[in-house]
């Protein structure tokens, strides 16, 4: 090879190179009006995007729906593209721990998506569930050995209109487009369509199941959901009642009850025991 064009070689070779570990450079590339011209820089940006992609892969153990499903769309390697700059900022800032990594990307995957594409709302679904699970993983391991059995057969009571029911503690709450379970199944299946998965607003709590040693996902309705809201510990289920008649939903003592002790048998309510002779502490209506 002439000594000219190998030198030309190696230049290229050299900014290629540069491009794909810098950010910076990748950036002046795609702005120059010569590299357009001498090189392919959408190419070359997404292949950054898979180099980035790959040195996540502590990540992708963390997050292997989300992952997963990143691939299935085929945007995983846009995502990762465009967090090149991220990315170093991290790297400058010494902020290089897993546990940093993960809060990062997974604010810029969710940043990334757009919220009127019903497949990234699958990926939000997807996201949410895994940080979720991780999150309570996490939580597990901070808290002294029996504290959740003992939150556990506290919670198994009889639930009567006069009960006083809080939520229980360390419970995660998610809005979701589809059933993560579901999603997590359709995705063990290459060939899977997607299109099928049911669609809706669902609500979903995660918890920590003391009796299974592992974090797991319930589905609640939308009145569960409320009663997730407004169960402080202080209001009894008939005052409850009574607010939830106001803003016009009506239904039952017994209907609440019903739906009451369903959340305290799946561990999502604890009934608040009460001392003897001491009635249940009347809030004030916040809507008065």
């Amino acid at each position: 090879m002439p000594r000219k064009t190998e030198t030309a070689a190696r230049h290229v070779h050299a900014t290629l190179a540069a491009a794909v570990a810098d950010p910076d450079a990748l950036e002046r590339l795609c702005r120059s009006g010569d590299a357009r011209r001498s090189f392919d820089v959408e190419r070359i940006r997404l292949f950054a995007g898979l180099a980035l992609k790959v040195r996540h892969n502590d990540i992708r153990l963390l997050l292997p729906l989300t992952f997963k499903l990143l691939d299935r769309l085929k945007i995983s390697v846009p995502i990762f593209a465009a967090y090149g700059k991220t990315a170093a900022a991290l790297r400058v800032a010494k902020r290089t721990t897993q546990s940093d990594k993960l809060e990062v990307i997974s604010g810029f995957i969710e940043g990334w998506l757009r919220a009127d594409d019903p497949l990234h709302a699958l990926v939000r679904d997807a996201l949410h569930h895994e940080r979720a699970l991780l999150a309570l993983k996490d939580n597990h391991a901070k808290v002294p050995a029996g504290t959740n059995d003992r939150e556990v057969m506290r919670s198994k009571a009889t639930v009567a209109p006069a009960s006083v029911v809080r939520r229980a503690t360390g419970l995660i709450r998610n809005e979701m487009s589809c059933n993560p379970l579901l999603l997590a199944t359709a995705l063990d299946s290459p060939a899977s369509d997607l299109s099928v998965l049911r669609r809706d607003q669902l609500h979903f709590v995660h918890r920590w199941d003391a009796r299974r040693g592992c974090a797991t996902a319930v589905e609640i309705d939308e009145l569960g959901h409320v009663l997730l809201e407004l169960a402080d510990g202080r209001r009894s289920l008939t005052r409850l009642i009574d607010m939830l008649r106001r803003a016009g939903v009506t239904l039952t003592s017994a209907e609440l009850c019903r739906v009451s002790q369903q959340l305290v048998d799946n561990n999502l309510l604890v009934v608040v025991p009460l001392q003897p002779g001491k009635r249940p502490r009347r809030a004030v209506d916040p809507g008065r």
